[in-house]
């Protein structure tokens, strides 16, 4: 009979524990959130509010049930300004016990009033917004978190609205009869027509001030 010697045993209680360390199952996390787009950008529209939609995916373990939602409002760096955050309408317990639910997972509104810049942050620190969802099997409890922010752009209008305003400025100025001769007057252009319109400019002026 061939008799082991302790350093074979050794290694054959190597092997024997790998062996069943990679024969273990691998548990599935409990809890998974999946935000499709959380960082969205939006113009800020010119009157009334834009509801927008976060979307994406919850699911639970085997022997995990919904507890508790918590979203955050969305604030700008300074957190001077706010935009309002709302749970969606889906329910999450729709996924208890190793299901899974997709949809609108929170909305946002942003108004005419809204401030454009980047809305991603706690109130008073500079830690993102977040969303998180937290699950539980009656020993344990496991949340899990995503963070989101919006950014609100301006809106073409106000850009078109200033562009006319300059345009029909600048236009008035060099379609006036003073900014034509003053035009002619640097090129040598005058004439008696010309100074008979600055002089009718100049008697209207002083009849105005009269």
């Amino acid at each position: 009979m061939k008799c082991l010697s302790g350093s074979h045993l050794f290694t054959l209680a190597f092997v024997a524990i790998g062996l069943f360390a990679f024969a273990r199952p691998v548990c599935a996390v409990p809890v998974t959130l999946t935000i499709d787009n959380p960082q969205l950008t939006v113009r800020r529209p010119v009157t009334g509010q834009i509801v927008l939609n976060f979307t994406g995916t919850v699911s639970f373990g085997d022997d995990f049930d919904f507890e508790e939602a918590i979203l955050d409002v969305d604030y700008n760096y300074s957190s001077s300004n706010g935009i309002p955050t709302e749970l969606g309408s889906l329910d999450f317990s729709d996924a208890d016990h190793g299901g899974s639910v997709s949809g609108i997972l929170f909305t946002a509104v942003v108004s005419s009033s809204t401030t454009p810049g980047l809305y991603g942050f706690h109130f008073g620190g500079h830690d993102p917004a977040e969303f998180s969802i937290e699950g539980s099997d009656e020993r344990r409890f496991v949340t899990v978190t995503q963070t989101f922010s919006i950014l609100v752009t301006v809106p073409d209008g106000g850009n078109s609205a200033l562009l006319l305003g300059t345009s029909i400025l600048i236009l008035f100025s060099f379609s006036s009869p003073a900014a034509a001769w003053r035009r002619r007057r640097k090129t040598g252009e005058c004439s008696f027509r010309d100074f008979s319109s600055l002089a009718w400019l100049l008697s209207d002026d002083l009849r105005w001030r009269h």
